[in-house]
């Protein structure tokens, strides 16, 4: 039996088309997505470091400090959950400005993406690393009491001044070059809000500072510090 149905070439050519429209769709949903993923992503992360931005930082660790007060809520009612501290690093990076006037501004954006590199690399991948402003960098170490960060702090200082040593210590092009890190180090308190937990580790690290830069200093220490000099005044 011979079969006199014709083919519909014209709902042939149709099927084509949509499809045709349809896969053209699909590339523009998909281009707009990784735009907005683009976007995101640089709302997020600082341009030059790649760093976390501080907007982000702040939201972040504020979230973290959340929870670190919920887990010692719970510890008080018996309940084991959580992390039970963190605490912050707030670094800046010693003699910048040196670095900016007698090298040049593309040099010095050279030493922060450095710096940023070492710092990611020293720190956990759970740690938040963010580029504050300028040339300071903070680090937020969920889990992590005075002791513990003061330690990371301390490695991290290291590994810069190791690092600039073997990248340009045996050019004589750089023989003036200075480039270290001086580390503020502030921990979890009860009832202590982590805009005032960022104040403390930045008073630590200009502490740190006027004691000669490239020093790691945890805010007790400066506090003790103060107290001591504050009696020494008292006794003139």
């Amino acid at each position: 039996m011979v079969n006199n149905e014709k083919l519909d070439l014209g709902s042939f050519e149709d099927k084509k088309v949509q499809d045709s429209l349809l896969l053209e769709k699909i590339n523009r949903l998909e281009e707009e997505n990784k735009g907005l993923k683009e976007a995101i992503k640089n709302l997020m992360n600082d341009e030059l470091t790649g760093l976390k931005r501080r907007a982000f930082f702040i939201e972040k660790s504020e979230q973290d400090l959340l929870s670190v007060i919920s887990s010692e809520k719970q510890e008080t009612e018996n309940r084991k959950e959580g992390f039970k501290d963190i605490s912050f690093l707030f670094c800046d990076i010693d003699y910048f400005k040196t670095v900016n006037d007698e090298y040049g501004h593309d040099f010095g954006d050279e030493i922060l993406k450095e710096i940023a590199l070492i710092i990611k690399k020293s720190v956990r991948g759970s740690d938040t690393v963010c580029r504050w402003g300028g040339e300071e960098m903070t680090v937020s170490l969920l889990g992590a009491d005075e002791n513990k960060a003061m330690e990371i702090a301390e490695e991290l200082r290291k590994n810069v001044n190791d690092n600039m040593a073997v990248k340009y210590g045996t050019d004589p092009k750089y023989s003036g070059l200075k480039v270290s890190l001086s580390i503020g180090v502030s921990s979890f308190e009860p009832g202590v809000s982590f805009e005032e937990l960022i104040k403390r580790a930045d008073k630590a690290m200009y502490w740190a500072k006027e004691k000669g830069r490239n020093k790691a200093v945890k805010y007790s220490d400066f506090l003790e510090a103060e107290k001591a000099e504050k009696q020494e005044q008292e006794k003139k």
